[in-house]
């Protein structure tokens, strides 16, 4: 039996939470696993647990995880929270979660302060990275090429998959979208995400079909989505553009079930994600299992889980970030502008993608797969 104690949150609304419980719930499926839990201190003095996130069952066995005894030495143990953590513990095997969005980690996403190279070089550890874009980040911020491994996140197709055509139709009358061409973004609304983009984008589609409807879900609990949003809309937007758009907006920030994300998936038509930085973007994976259509900024880490028969990219331009060594993909809003129209009028790409995002994304990029290889990091296989 091979022992691995994760360490991170449970029952935040945050994408590391929501990160670590995926994970567990796997892992918990594996009968040649022990698993432990530590909880790690929160970071936000307002973040609250809550629970109904996700099913009963699952969120009552992610509770009853424990933590391992005092004096017991785990095999491996995986840490799932900010401030990364490279100390030493009694395990014989460290991984640390490090994602670089922005082409680099700053001192503020490591503990006490310091450099990840010198954090990294200091300590044992195996940091875990979900995608190229990210690892590539890590390597130019200092760390140790020989310990970065690639471990993608997933999705749970059990959750997020297509609906059937009388399903859809049930879920887009309760969301009042009956008559609509829904374009939906899922995300923070920080200015990484590119939500400013997809506004001025929205306003010109706007101009020209009458039908367009734009839906935009926030975490407030967590990021402070709208507040981001009001700010986009009274700083990126002209009045033409916001007269443009208003009326067929909707924006809510409600922590909600991975059930009614889901739901609330099936009830649009494309997603939409021209973001400036990511280091995964689990939305757009999820999006893509339920059967939309994905536009997405091209070179981000989008390009390694979607393909060109559910997936139209955008052309980016590599630019300097707002900090020191920070670099951001800034997406072309006219190609972005041109992408929405064309998925909006082509029919037979959204049937096409409807059955290709959910196929590749249920053959790559499960969490049975993501799990798999982080066993494999661990040794657990050998």
């Amino acid at each position: 039996m091979f022992s691995i104690r994760v360490e991170g949150w449970r029952f935040v609304p945050h994408s590391y939470a929501i990160l670590c419980q995926w994970q567990c719930l796997e892992l918990m499926r594996r009968d040649t696993v022990e698993l432990f839990f530590r909880d790690v201190p929160l970071v936000r003095a307002r973040w609250r647990q809550t629970r109904g996130l996700m099913p009963e069952k699952w969120e009552d066995a992610l509770a009853r995880l424990a933590d391992s005894a005092p004096g017991r030495r785990v095999d491996c143990a995986v840490r799932i929270f900010v401030p990364s953590s490279f100390k030493r513990s009694g395990a014989r095997r460290v991984l640390v979660v490090c994602t670089a969005d922005f082409g680099w980690l700053p001192t503020a996403m490591i503990e006490d302060g310091r450099t990840l190279a010198n954090a990294h070089r200091a300590s044992d550890a195996i940091i875990l990275s979900p995608s190229a874009w990210s690892t590539w980040g890590l390597l130019r911020a200092g760390a140790d090429p020989d310990r970065v491994k690639l471990v993608p996140l997933g999705v749970d197709v059990r959750v997020f998959h297509p609906a059937s055509p009388e399903q859809r139709a049930d879920e887009r009358r309760i969301a009042g979208h009956d008559n609509r061409f829904v374009f939906l973004n899922v995300s923070a609304h920080t200015l990484s995400k590119g939500t400013d983009l997809i506004l001025k984008a929205f306003a010109r589609v706007a101009a020209i079909r009458d039908d367009v409807f734009l839906l935009l879900k926030g975490v407030d609990a967590v990021y402070e989505s709208k507040g981001y949003l009001q700010q986009w809309m009274a700083e990126r937007l002209t009045s033409d553009e916001r007269a443009a758009i208003a009326g067929r907006t909707r924006y809510f920030g409600d922590s909600v079930s991975v059930d009614a994300l889901a739901a609330i998936y099936r009830s649009a038509d494309v997603y939409v994600t021209p973001y400036r930085s990511e280091s995964f973007n689990m939305p757009a994976l999820e999006a893509a299992a339920c059967g939309l259509p994905i536009i997405c900024t091209a070179g981000g880490p989008t390009d390694e889980f979607t393909t060109p028969a559910f997936a139209r990219r955008i052309g980016a331009e590599l630019v300097p970030g707002n900090r020191p060594d920070e670099l951001i993909r800034e997406p072309d809003l006219d190609e972005l502008t041109q992408a929405m129209l064309d998925l909006r009028d082509d029919a037979t790409f959204g049937a096409t993608a409807k059955v290709a995002g959910p196929a590749y994304a249920g053959a790559h990029f499960t969490w049975r797969h993501s799990v798999d290889r982080l066993l494999t990091v661990a040794g657990a296989f050998g």
